[in-house]
């Protein structure tokens, strides 16, 4: 079953608690995941640093994933497989 994500129960610094279309609900911790890719002067990652940034994340209903204003988005499988 392809993962999609429903709903944005929770949002705190670099932690997402999201609920999938399985039912379950889990929390996905991306601060390693951010902290590795933000390395380089022009990564986009590195707004997402910012907790108020971080905080800005939307749902996409059409495509049932999570996304910042600056193009940034999750594979919503991956978050799946990282949650708990």
């Amino acid at each position: 079953m392809i993962k999609s994500i429903k709903k944005i129960v929770k949002v705190e610094p670099y932690k997402l608690t999201l609920e999938f279309n399985t039912g379950e609900v889990k929390i996905i911790d991306l601060e390693d995941k951010i902290k590795a890719k933000a390395n380089s002067p022009e990564s986009k990652y590195k707004q997402l640093l910012n907790p108020e940034y971080f905080k800005s994340v939307k749902l996409e209903p059409e495509w049932e994933t999570i996304y910042w204003e600056n193009g940034l988005d999750f594979c919503p499988d991956t978050l799946y497989s990282i949650g708990k």
